[in-house]
């Protein structure tokens, strides 16, 4: 396979590329973790290590990466479960293959093309031209020399100009359409008879005393304090570490001359806008029309025939600036849109733009004044810039601190002290935490894992540094420890009540379903089956397409129809679902039509055609790399990982 790839390659596959490169390149040579003596790698490839300073690295960088791009917490048992640890290891192995590959195969990047790339990055302007000072300063900030950024550069681009290889030789045929439409579209004819637990439940009655003693009794074991322990224990984050972080005054000159540098690259536009509001749905004629009512706008501002201003007046749908001439003030980054943000970027004072397209419509914009931003002294920015070197510092500094506390409290086991008192941090403690929950530190499931370890709980040594989440460590001693106790049946009384209830209304509720489903699998009609059932609804049978849910219809019903097999001619099919709101859906499935290629226009064909080459591409890609897994020799050491 390799042979025939190596006949095809020009350039390499973005979509593996893309998941490579986010792995910083800088990782590579890392020296040893944590300082003292020789570490094991957590991986060698064809005799190349990977250490575990990179692993953790990566591993929290990718872990801050899902952070900031989830609306929801991210938490250390969401990680682990996902095994994201495994998938960053895997990355990174597969990164060295390809280096190795690409290597092997003698491609290179010339020279040329690596100085005209980073001349390109603004990030290394001064005065809208590539300078050097700015740019080994920029690379001296981030801890980086030129010939690793460089190198990294180098590598970067020969992977992106390795993109066509596998992509290009993945292909679609017609037919391949034609049944990707089929089932895309496909419609599904669907009832469903929905069991409210509510009225379920209101039709069970309460046992009397002694049947609920007697289930007590049964089941004490599932009614008692769990085991428990309190802890004492000493938390690292560069957070918590950042006060106690030295900002030599050279530091701070050197971070506010770059902050000044930055402040006076920016400048500070305002400036004025027409808004002809265009809906997202709007047909191609309403939205030329929009455009041709700016563009003649224009014509009149730019002939003198009226003002910015009155055009604003008369034509603006923005209620919020028409009576004001279309002032907008200062233009804030992202507060209209990207296309709007580059407009005005490209304006100097005065000019006016041509018609301008956002989410919102059409905008003709005006900047009217443009001025430098204002730099604060040294002595006003001081705060500011102190709080972030000391982050900065302590993040660079965390790896050394958290070796040091797990060393000392290794050392000296009876104790926290010491350790505390070496990383300068305090000693806290934990409310009474239990094998399976927690509050605050005993949140962490690792956490509440090593308080129970044999050598914490029995011998009260200090645990292992537990790593929680990337840049966050804690070591921690046990301080109390008392065992599970049945608690009294008066004190949870409610508690058994309400479980003997919830296990009556499932079986209850699960028999009817069962009763129900197996008399409409086998062609009872839904409407006189649940005729005389009052906790059950029927709705009648409609076409549904994937996508089709609604109240009447939930998700999860309409997904357990389209795992339904096709009934017969005359027959129908039936399964039993729960519903995100705690009822039960037994869901009646009576046809299935397939989508129509024909009714298909071109710019969809098209669309479809390529997300089908796509996944061929992606399918060759993991091909790919899994032949270079089997030719190459790769050790992992599973330790590591845990």
């Amino acid at each position: 396979m390799l042979m025939d790839i190596r006949e095809k390659i020009r350039g390499w596959i973005a979509y593996v590329i893309v998941g490579l490169i986010s792995i910083p390149f800088a990782l590579w040579g890392v020296g040893e973790y944590l300082g003292g003596g020789k570490e094991q790698p957590v991986a060698e490839i064809e005799g190349e290590e990977i250490s575990a300073r990179e692993l953790d690295q990566a591993f929290s960088d990718r872990r801050q990466q899902m952070i900031a791009q989830s609306e929801e917490q991210i938490t250390a048992e969401m990680v682990e479960e996902m095994g994201l640890k495994r998938q960053v290891l895997d990355q990174l192995i597969d990164e060295r293959l390809l280096v190795q590959f690409i290597g092997e195969q003698g491609y290179q990047v010339p020279d040329g093309l690596v100085a005209a790339t980073i001349r390109g990055i603004s990030a290394f302007e001064r005065d809208g031209q590539f300078d050097r000072e700015t740019y080994q300063r920029r690379l001296a900030q981030q801890g980086m020399t030129v010939d690793q950024f460089e190198n990294d550069m180098r590598r970067d681009l020969l992977f992106s100009t390795l993109d066509n290889a596998l992509i290009g030789s993945a292909f679609v045929t017609e037919p391949e359409v034609r049944q990707l439409v089929a089932l895309r579209d496909q419609m599904r004819e669907i009832g469903i008879v929905r069991l409210d637990r509510e009225t379920v439940a209101a039709g069970i009655d309460d046992p009397d005393e002694s049947t609920l003693e007697a289930y007590y009794e049964e089941r004490v074991e599932a009614f008692q304090r769990p085991e428990q322990v309190r802890l004492s224990y000493v938390e690292i984050t560069p957070e918590k570490l950042a006060a106690s972080q030295e900002i030599s005054d050279a530091a701070l000159q050197s971070a506010y001359d770059d902050y000044r540098e930055r402040k006076a690259d920016e400048a500070v536009r305002r400036a004025r806008h027409i808004l002809i509001q265009v809906p997202g749905d709007a047909d191609a004629a309403t939205v030329d029309s929009a455009r041709e009512r700016l563009e003649k706008a224009r014509e009149a501002i730019m002939e003198g025939e009226a003002s910015f201003e009155e055009q604003a007046a008369e034509l603006s749908d923005d209620g919020s600036t028409r009576d004001d001439g279309g002032d907008l003030g200062r233009v804030g980054e992202g507060e209209i849109g990207e296309s709007f943000d580059r407009a005005v970027a490209a304006l100097d004072e005065g000019e006016i733009s041509e018609p301008v397209r956002t989410r919102f419509g059409w905008h003709l914009i005006e900047v009217y004044e443009v001025s430098q931003a204002e730099v604060p002294p040294l002595e006003e920015a001081r705060g500011e810039l102190i709080e972030q070197l000391q982050q900065d510092a302590a993040e660079s500094a965390y790896y050394d601190a958290a070796e040091q506390l797990a060393s000392v409290s290794y050392e000296q086991p009876d104790s926290l002290v010491p350790a505390a008192e070496a990383v300068g941090l305090e000693i806290e403690t934990s409310d009474w935490i239990s094998r399976e929950a927690g509050e605050g530190i005993g949140e962490h499931a690792a956490v509440r894992e090593a308080a129970f370890d044999e050598a914490v709980l029995e011998e009260r040594f200090n645990s292992q540094l537990v790593e929680l989440d990337g840049s966050h460590g804690v070591v921690l001693r046990v301080e109390e420890h008392r065992e599970a106790q049945p608690l009294p049946f008066e004190e949870v009384r409610d508690k058994v009540l309400a479980q003997w209830r919830a296990e009556q209304i499932e079986a209850e509720v699960a028999e009817l379903a069962e009763a129900i489903e197996a008399d409409l699998a086998a062609g009872k009609d839904p409407a006189e089956r649940v005729a005389d059932v009052e906790a059950a609804s029927w709705t009648p049978v409609q076409w549904y397409g994937r996508g089709d849910a609604t109240d009447e219809m939930p998700a999860e019903a309409l997904s357990a129809a389209f795992g339904l097999p096709r009934p017969g001619e005359g027959a129908a099919s039936a399964t039993t679902t729960e519903l995100s709101g705690g009822d039960t859906a037994v869901v009646v499935l009576s046809g299935v039509r397939a989508g129509e290629p024909a009714e298909l226009d071109g710019e969809t064909r098209n669309q479809l055609a390529g997300q089908l080459e796509n996944n061929q591409a992606n399918r060759l890609i993991d091909a790919f790399m899994r032949s270079l897994r089997a030719e190459a020799d790769v050790e992992i050491r599973e330790s590591a990982l845990d």
